[in-house]
């Protein structure tokens, strides 16, 4: 019963039920073609497109050179030289370089192990990876590997005058 006074009601509304004949449609007016002119952008190569950022591109006095992404680099591999086996009980902190003071006290404190029976393992780093790299500040992922299973050290760096520091380690 719904549908069907929903469909007198349409056909009422489109006139075919009215007693006045339906109102005769305009002539469609004509689009002018668009005018000839330099090819659109958007029809460029594919290759010749820069994909689309949300971020925008950052200025390029902002962006880090190549140097500096390799230095902060090398500086992780220093500090993780010195850092892995003092996790696994060999070495002391104070061996541990180019680290902040703050992290260097922390880490004397509240000393990083692994079980017991981890300890003979050696631990050598596979990869270490930019995460993103400023002037002032990076922060790396390492790929470590100790013979029996591999597992990641995030690190964050910042830049001093006498170079790169490991500023805190996780997050």
């Amino acid at each position: 019963m719904i549908a069907g006074t929903a469909a007198v009601l349409a056909l009422l509304d489109d006139g075919e039920l009215s007693s006045q004949p339906p109102p005769r449609a305009a002539p469609p007016a004509s689009v002018p073609p668009p005018p000839a002119g330099p090819p659109d952008a958007s029809l460029a190569p594919a290759a010749a497109r820069q994909a689309p950022s949300e971020e925008g591109n950052p200025p390029a006095g902002s962006q880090p050179s190549k140097a500096s992404i390799a230095q902060s680099k090398e500086a992780a591999r220093r500090f993780l030289t010195g850092y892995l086996p003092y996790t696994y009980g060999r070495g002391s902190a104070s061996r541990i370089a180019p680290v902040d003071p703050e992290l260097r006290d922390r880490l004397a404190r509240e000393r990083p192990r692994v079980p017991a029976r981890e300890s003979r393992r050696r631990p050598r780093i596979e990869l270490i990876q930019s995460d993103g790299v400023s002037r002032e500040r990076a922060h790396l992922v390492a790929l470590v590997g100790d013979g029996t299973r591999r597992y990641t050290v995030r690190l964050q760096l910042a830049r001093s005058p006498s170079g790169w520091r490991v500023t805190d380690l996780g997050r």
